[in-house]
């Protein structure tokens, strides 16, 4: 996890630049450095002090070897207990993946610090990618952030699996005009899974919220038997969160893509804070 306060979009700069104008470094208190520096930091993942402590430890050398695994390898994993990690596109995903399976897309920034978020160092992942490099290249970033209990991947990614004829879930996919519409006909249930100063800025009315790396149940306030429209920033987390309510029994998901509250803040529509 990197940025944070003070954080540039420029990608090089000088020493001698960075004193004359990042404020940060005009802070001689040692204690007021560190509030400004700390006080506005995002959540840590649960593995972040893990995470601390293999950089400062020995080196490790020794580099993960996933196991390819057949279709029928990849449900005994899944009935052993074994957490699926689709890390394809969160399209792809929603047009159709394995039943139970979480999305965490390996091709945008954040893959690690989702998957640090969700994956239990002491449970097992099997990776599922578009083909083969896909899932390895997901492996050494899972490792990047001390996830290491790798299964394996899919063999052939999931063009092995629709081969076999296997069963597949879907979710269906809203823009914010359409959570609109249908939030105003049909009273429809949203979760916001944004972090607690995201919903605290603003958020639709009457929407429940949990941060997606929370969702461990259905949150309490929605019912699973109805539809449930998934919200953050972007549609990134979103997938994330929709992906999960599915895999705990939710009958209806719909992953909101494509913008987010901020999209339906600046279409003038209702917000509370």
């Amino acid at each position: 996890m990197c940025g944070g306060p003070g954080m540039d979009l420029k990608v090089a700069s000088t020493i001698g630049f960075e004193r004359r104008h990042q404020p940060l470094l005009a802070i001689t208190d040692a204690d007021a450095f560190v509030h400004e520096t700390t006080s506005k930091l995002g959540p840590q993942p649960p593995n972040f002090r893990h995470i601390v402590a293999l950089n400062r430890g020995p080196l490790q050398p020794e580099s993960v070897e996933p196991r390819p695994l057949a279709p029928r390898q990849v449900v005994q994993h899944q009935r052993e207990g074994a957490m699926i990690v689709d890390v394809r596109t969160d399209q792809q995903f929603d047009e159709a993946h394995v039943p139970g399976a979480v999305c965490i897309t390996a091709l945008r920034a954040g893959f690690g610090s989702r998957l640090a978020w969700l994956a239990d160092p002491e449970r097992p992942i099997v990776l599922i990618g578009r083909d083969d490099e896909d899932a390895r290249r997901a492996v050494a970033l899972a490792a990047a952030v001390g996830i290491t209990n790798v299964a394996g991947f899919l063999a052939g990614g999931m063009t092995s699996w629709r081969e076999e004829q296997r069963p597949v879930e879907r979710i269906r996919r809203w823009t914010i005009d359409d959570l609109h519409e249908h939030w105003q006909r049909d009273g429809l249930q949203v979760l916001d899974v944004r972090e607690d100063a995201e919903w605290a800025a603003g958020h639709l009315p009457g929407a429940v919220h949990t941060p997606y790396h929370d969702l461990h149940g259905v949150p309490d306030g929605l019912d699973p038997e109805r539809s449930v429209a998934v919200v953050c920033a972007s549609g990134q987390r979103a997938a994330v969160a929709a992906s999960l309510l599915q895999r705990h029994g939710v009958r209806e998901v719909r992953h909101v893509t494509g913008g987010g509250v901020g999209t339906w803040q600046r279409r003038g529509w209702p917000v509370e804070t």
